[in-house]
């Protein structure tokens, strides 16, 4: 059941991806942001086909390029984040807050991590090497479904 706080949060973070493609001279379109609201409503991290298969109940005549094309722009935007590891497929996230990420290496679930406070400082070399733009800190093993089996 949803909360009073979800439902808040959750308008307010359509409001920034409004406010978010209106500054970057993006159009807020229908499609926009039905991909958008099922990205965010979304706690399974998913695969563009995933996605494509949530939206395209909604919106029956879209096509897997535009939701693909779509979340690369949320991605370039800051709206989404991608979440990968060494052995899954690229996945898509709506929450942007610095976060870790736990990935089960048998079952492929994607679990956020919030309860421990996100801490990492890039490296001073690295700074001075190249140019980082964010920090991604994955753990993989099994999840605890798995570990049961």
């Amino acid at each position: 059941m949803k909360t009073q706080n979800n439902i808040k949060d959750k308008d307010k973070l359509i409001q920034d991806f409004k406010e978010i493609c209106r500054r970057n001279k993006l159009k807020v379109t229908p499609q926009r942001t039905i991909i958008y609201n099922e990205l965010i409503s979304s706690k399974e991290h998913p695969s563009v086909e995933i996605l494509y298969k949530k939206v395209k109940d909604k919106l029956p005549d879209i096509s897997f390029d535009t939701v693909y094309r779509t979340l690369l722009t949320f991605y370039e935007l800051g709206l989404a984040r991608v979440v990968e590891g060494i052995c899954s497929s690229k996945r898509y996230e709506g929450n942007t807050q610095d976060h870790y990420h736990f990935i089960c290496t048998n079952c492929g679930s994607v679990y956020d991590i919030e309860e421990v406070k996100y801490s990492y400082e890039i490296p001073q070399l690295i700074k001075q090497k190249y140019s980082p733009k964010n920090v991604r800190i994955i753990f993989e093993g099994l999840c605890s479904d798995c570990a049961k089996i």
